[in-house]
């Protein structure tokens, strides 16, 4: 019964630290992204449609690891809604060898396109 106990301790306490553990990468802001970054918008695709941008990989958090192929190489910065998202697609592109620089907050009623302007 202990051993059932310890165990399904570990397994919550991972799933927490995967989730809500910050990631010790930098934030970056709208201004300080440049055309050699490589975008990865890693909110659900009915926020990430609205204003698409062009030189963003559209690719939400469930489906990064079935289609992390089309991401081209180079440095990677993850854009997201809130923390826990961005938290999620760092971990989840880190652990496919990807090298994440930063992330990015977008608010969910925010377009893409308005937000960041790749130039």
């Amino acid at each position: 019964m202990l051993v059932l106990l310890l165990l399904l301790a570990s397994v919550f306490s991972y799933m927490m630290y995967y989730r809500y553990f910050p990631v010790k990468i930098k934030q970056w802001f709208s201004q300080d992204v440049t055309s050699e970054h490589i975008v990865v918008d890693v909110r659900d695709y009915q926020d990430s449609s609205k204003g698409a941008c062009n030189d963003v990989v559209a690719l939400p958090c469930g489906y990064i690891r079935r289609y992390f192929s089309d991401i081209p190489e180079g440095p990677l910065l993850v854009m997201g809604s809130n923390l826990v998202e961005c938290n999620v697609g760092v971990r989840q592109l880190k652990r496919l060898g990807f090298n994440v620089e930063g992330y990015l907050i977008i608010g969910s009623d925010k377009r893409c396109n308005e937000y960041l302007s790749l130039g």
